[in-house]
């Protein structure tokens, strides 16, 4: 790879340029407002017009944050995280009222 046919160096930097993937798969399914047509996922990373289905992966992001796709991945996830832990303890604050209220 590339082949015979690639022997000068601006036809090397075309070639590096159209087939280096420099990147992880990303931005598919856009983090962004329930508006933009475009936007997959909401900033609690919960997908539109689903429930109990969230996406955290590079995907999310609405451009690619740089070359080393790692770190941005490592923020998503602790975001997500702390969003989950924060939806899962409303939850159970909510069960432990109704059953609080049930019992009286």
């Amino acid at each position: 790879m590339p082949g015979k046919c690639v022997s000068t160096r601006e036809q090397m930097w075309e070639f590096v340029g159209n087939e280096a993937w420099g990147h992880h798969a990303s931005c598919t399914c856009k983090m962004g407002l329930k508006e933009d047509e475009m936007a997959v996922v909401d900033s609690d990373f919960r997908v539109h017009g689903t429930t109990k289905l969230r996406v955290v992966d590079a995907s999310v992001s609405p451009r690619i944050p740089g070359f080393f796709m790692v770190t941005a991945v490592y923020i998503l996830s602790e975001k997500a995280s702390d969003v989950i832990l924060a939806d899962a303890t409303a939850a159970i604050g909510f069960v432990r009222r109704m059953i609080g209220r049930v019992r009286r």
